[in-house]
C-alpha cells in the first residue's frame, strides 16, 4: 500500500454538553461567599452600618436638652425633625444620608472590583475555563454586584432601626403629608424604602462593571467608577446643566422619599427605576461587548 493511501482515522466530534442551571448556581454561590469573606466587603459594611449610628448619637445629644435637631433651624433632612419623636425615622434619615455617596461608592467598589479584580490576581483566564462561558459568568458577576447593593442597602436599614429603637420611642408615625399611619404600616414603608434605594444603585452596578472590563488592574478600576459617581453628583449640582439633569443616574435618588407621603407620589419614583434600566441595559450590553471581545491573558 503506497503512502497516498493510508487514511487517517477520524476523530468523532463529541456533542457540546449544555451547562446545568445547577452549576450556575454553584457559581453564583461561590461568587457570593468570595464577595462577601474580603475583608475589604467586610470594611465597606462596616463603614456602612456605623453611618445610622453616628447619625443617631448625634441627634440623641444635640436634643439632649430639649432643642429640636439641627437647632430649630430646620435646613436638616426633611426626616430628621421627625427622629426624636420616632425612631423609625432614623431609618429613612440614614438611607438619604448615605444614598448620594457611602452607598454608591461601596457599590462602585465592589463593581470595578468585579472582572478587574480577577484579572489582576491572574484568575480571570482560570474562570473562564470552566464551561460557563463569558456571558454567563459577566451575568453572575452582575448579580453579586446587584445583591451586594440590596444586602449593603439592608444594613444601613437594619443599624439604623436598631439605633433608633435604642435611643427613640418607637409607635404609629406622622408621615410627610401630615396622616396617621401605624407602626406596623411604618416598618413595611421602611422595607419599600430600602429596595427603592437597593434598585436605584442597578445602575452604578452595571457602570462599575463596564469600567472593571476596560483594565486589568482593580485599583484603577474602582478608582474610576467612584470618580465618575462623584463627578456626575457634581454636574448634577449646577443650575446651567437644568436640562440634562434628569438624564443623571443620581437625580431621582431621594424620590423615595414619596414612599412616605399619603397617598404616595409615583411619578418620580418610576422615574427613577426607568432609570436605572435603562443605565444597566446600556451599560450592561456595554460590558458584555467589552468583555466576549476582550483578550484575556491574566
Amino acid at each position: 500500500m503506497s503512502r497516498a493511501e493510508v487514511v487517517e482515522p477520524v476523530q468523532p466530534v463529541r456533542p457540546v454538553r449544555p451547562v446545568s442551571p445547577l452549576w450556575t448556581l454553584g457559581l453564583l454561590r461561590n461568587e457570593l461567599v468570595t464577595t462577601f469573606r474580603r475583608w475589604r466587603t467586610l470594611a465597606l459594611l462596616a463603614v456602612l452600618a456605623g453611618v445610622p449610628v453616628l447619625v443617631g448619637i448625634a441627634v440623641k445629644i444635640e436634643t439632649g436638652g430639649g432643642a429640636s435637631p439641627g437647632g430649630g433651624g430646620g435646613g436638616g433632612p426633611a426626616f430628621i425633625s421627625q427622629i426624636t419623636n420616632n425612631g423609625l425615622f432614623l431609618v429613612f434619615t440614614a438611607l438619604a444620608a448615605t444614598l448620594p455617596f457611602f452607598l454608591p461608592m461601596a457599590i462602585g467598589v465592589v463593581a470595578g472590583d468585579a472582572i478587574a479584580g480577577e484579572a489582576n490576581s491572574g484568575t480571570l483566564r482560570y474562570l473562564l475555563v470552566a464551561p460557563a462561558g463569558r456571558s454567563r459568568l459577566l451575568l453572575t458577576k452582575y448579580a453579586t454586584v446587584v445583591i451586594f447593593c440590596l444586602a449593603a442597602t439592608l444594613v444601613v436599614a437594619v443599624s439604623a432601626l436598631t439605633v433608633g429603637a435604642l435611643l427613640f420611642p418607637l409607635g404609629d408615625l406622622t408621615t410627610i403629608s401630615g396622616t396617621q399611619i401605624s407602626f406596623a404600616e411604618g416598618l413595611g414603608r421602611a422595607l419599600l424604602i430600602a429596595l427603592a434605594v437597593a434598585a436605584s444603585l442597578i445602575g452604578v452596578a452595571a457602570l462599575g462593571l463596564f469600567v472593571s472590563t476596560m483594565t486589568g488592574s482593580g485599583i484603577a478600576a474602582m478608582a474610576t467608577t467612584v470618580g465618575l459617581l462623584i463627578t456626575v453628583q457634581i454636574l448634577d449640582q449646577i443650575p446651567q446643566l437644568h436640562a440634562l439633569q434628569p438624564y443623571f443616574f443620581s437625580h431621582y435618588w431621594l424620590s423615595f422619599a414619596d414612599l412616605m407621603r399619603e397617598p404616595v407620589y409615583w411619578d418620580d419614583l418610576t422615574k427613577n427605576l426607568g432609570l436605572q434600566a435603562l443605565y444597566a441595559a446600556v451599560f450592561g450590553s456595554a460590558a458584555w461587548a467589552r468583555f466576549t471581545a476582550k483578550d484575556v491573558t491574566a
